[in-house]
């Protein structure tokens, strides 16, 4: 019971100098995770547009893979700034919200300070799927009617490999848009397992994240992983097809560029070098991410800082 006691003691004592160094590197946010105990969780799931999206005007801590990452949403919901000046919309899934990563250090941030072009990211994590970026960007644009002079949509091999895969019989407890014959109809699950109000268990899991003891275990669940292995993949082109049909079918009246960034994940899509589209306004670009693991957060693929460097190499040939 004596040693428990101290066990105990030193716990508190090393998690209160936790929080000290916290707040040295991070300031007032590392108190995120208590002030925003009761606040609805930052990923929810909408029953009628494009299914999962982030909370407005909210800001929260995330802990990945280490320290603590600050997730802030404008007005819109999307993980950036307020999109008030004439610019890039940058469309996606978790790869473009940059999951695990500061805002700083998303590819789409330094984009912008290179190209002297602000680039307004409207990437959304929650297993994403290339037909709701379709969705985003078809009611984004007619109601937001932003200041865009191009719209980039990056793809990941994933998404171009699963256009026709996502349906209620495969996938029943989320709200997306899906693919039905050459139609994009909308489920809406009967127990959608995304939630707007978080339950005890999960506030007292927002509130762990905090912990030195959480980082730790984070730490080794992002890093420690064993490295995958390369899989070749073959796509639909029938399905690609319809995709860049529904994108042309929008009439933006401005340019889209759709990046497919293969072997992304160490997942390679073969031949799809050689795919070409008729569609004027949409343009189909396919860069190859280099074979690296350490460009990796090993165990769930998303880019780390040093991967997003890479991947601005691959993509300032295609956007200067």
């Amino acid at each position: 019971m004596k040693y428990l006691k101290k066990i105990i003691i030193w716990l508190i004592v090393i998690e209160f100098l936790n929080l000290v160094v916290g707040f040295v590197y991070k300031g007032s946010n590392i108190f995120l995770p208590y002030s925003k105990f009761n606040a609805p969780p930052l990923y929810y799931d909408m029953d009628s547009l494009y299914g999962v999206t982030r909370q407005k005007k909210s800001i929260q801590l995330l802990s990945y893979p280490w320290g603590d990452i600050t997730y802030e949403t404008n007005s819109l919901g999307f993980r950036d700034e307020e999109f008030d000046q004439n610019g890039i919309l940058v469309v996606g899934n978790s790869f473009v919200e940059g999951f695990g990563v500061k805002t700083e250090e998303r590819f789409t941030e330094i984009l912008e300070k290179r190209l002297n072009i602000p680039f307004h990211n409207t990437g959304s994590g929650g297993v994403w799927t290339a037909i709701q970026s379709v969705t985003l960007l078809e009611n984004f644009m007619k109601k937001n009617r932003p200041k865009v002079n191009k719209v980039v949509l990056i793809l990941t091999p994933g998404e171009i490999v699963n256009i026709d895969t996502r349906k209620p019989t495969t996938d029943p407890n989320r709200n997306y848009p899906y693919k039905q014959g050459e139609f994009i109809k909308f489920y809406k699950s009967d127990n959608n397992i995304f939630k707007n109000q978080l339950s005890l268990i999960d506030k007292v899991k927002r509130f762990s994240k905090s912990l030195l003891v959480s980082k730790i275990y984070m730490t080794f669940k992002y890093y420690g992983a064993s490295k995958s292995k390369n899989k070749p993949v073959s796509y639909n082109k029938q399905n690609l097809d319809w995709l860049i049909s529904k994108i042309n079918h929008l009439d933006l009246k401005i340019d889209v560029d759709i990046i497919l960034i293969n072997n992304l994940g160490r997942t390679k899509i073969l031949e799809i070098e050689k795919y070409t589209t008729s569609n004027s306004k949409v343009k189909f670009h396919v860069i190859e991410f280099p074979d690296k693991l350490d460009n990796y957060f090993i165990s769930n693929g998303h880019l780390n800082a040093k991967g997003n460097e890479e991947l601005v190499k691959l993509l300032l040939p295609v956007l200067q």
